[in-house]
């Protein structure tokens, strides 16, 4: 279970998050519009940002005093709302990058894996990243993050940006993902794919949870 305890974030000295606490042991939507927090949720999760006050938990683990780097070796996988994907590397290379980064050489069976569940990826995978399309730089991305977080997934506005059809197929492959043993964590503007796939819904706003 991740467990987010009354943690409040500041950013340039304005306050984004105060005192959000929440459970998640399955599957939850954080919904909110821009500005809400939803991003800086995540980036707290990660680490990536600095928690003024309180702590988050994974697994009984307090992750938050930890640094960024050390998030893969907790099973957490992050898939950012830009994608971020190194545009000169291969499809390939960058959905190992987090394989490369624990130091893990058993890739073959991880990957394979990943394109079991994602198999349109096949077809791209030898490409570099800046040959793709956003859509498709919104799969590899998702692929990046299965492939560490076989516990824990964060997942940033994973349909923004995207045509209708995609979104349509990310909805297929999130839903896909309730099967699997681990936690996952989504954000979105409204509901309209949340709803499809069967998860909790938190409502964010301004910063803070209002159901």
């Amino acid at each position: 279970m991740l467990k987010i305890n009354n943690i409040s974030v500041s950013i340039a000295n304005i306050k984004i998050l105060s005192n959000i606490s929440l459970d998640v042991s399955k599957f939850t939507s954080i919904i909110g519009r821009n500005g809400a927090g939803k991003t800086t949720l995540i980036r707290s999760i990660m680490k990536i940002l600095e928690i003024e006050k309180g702590d988050i938990e994974f697994n009984k683990t307090k992750i938050s005093d930890f640094d960024t780097y050390a998030m893969t070796s907790f099973g957490i996988g992050y898939m950012p709302e830009d994608r971020r994907l190194i545009p000169n590397l291969t499809v390939k290379e960058n959905i190992l990058l987090p394989l490369w980064s624990k130091k893990k050489n058993i890739e073959s069976n991880d990957l394979e894996v990943i394109l079991n569940f994602i198999p349109e990826i096949k077809s791209f995978l030898k490409n570099d990243a800046f040959q793709l399309s956003g859509g498709q730089q919104k799969l590899v991305a998702l692929a990046r993050a299965m492939i560490i977080g076989k516990k824990l997934l964060l997942l940033d506005e994973p349909f923004e940006g995207v045509a209708p059809a995609l979104a349509e197929r990310l909805v297929e492959l999130i839903k896909g993902l309730n099967k699997l043993d681990l936690v996952t964590l989504i954000t979105e503007s409204d509901e309209t794919y949340s709803k499809f796939i069967n998860a909790k819904i938190v409502k964010l706003e301004r910063g803070k949870i209002i159901s």
